[in-house]
């Protein structure tokens, strides 16, 4: 997987250095925090969504579920 150096995204098709706007690309610490903490993660970059509920449940259920999904939304937005 490579990161971009101008705008830290991922796979970048964005040649003018900014960040799209749909909010940013996931940088380190929203993938660490999705990892540690996932539901801080979230709501983050999304707020009190559906998506933050269900990953706090997850949470509950077990430390990696809720990490795996965490990073998956992150990455996903």
């Amino acid at each position: 997987m490579c990161i971009c150096i101008k705008c830290g995204c991922f796979s970048c098709k964005n040649t003018s250095g900014e960040r799209d706007e749909k909010g940013g690309a996931a940088d380190c610490v929203d993938i660490m925090l999705a990892i540690l903490l996932p539901p801080a993660g979230i709501y983050k970059k999304e707020g009190c969504t559906g998506r933050f509920w269900a990953n706090v449940v997850l949470t509950i259920l077990g430390i990696a579920p809720g990490s795996i999904h965490a990073v998956i939304c992150i990455l996903g937005k």
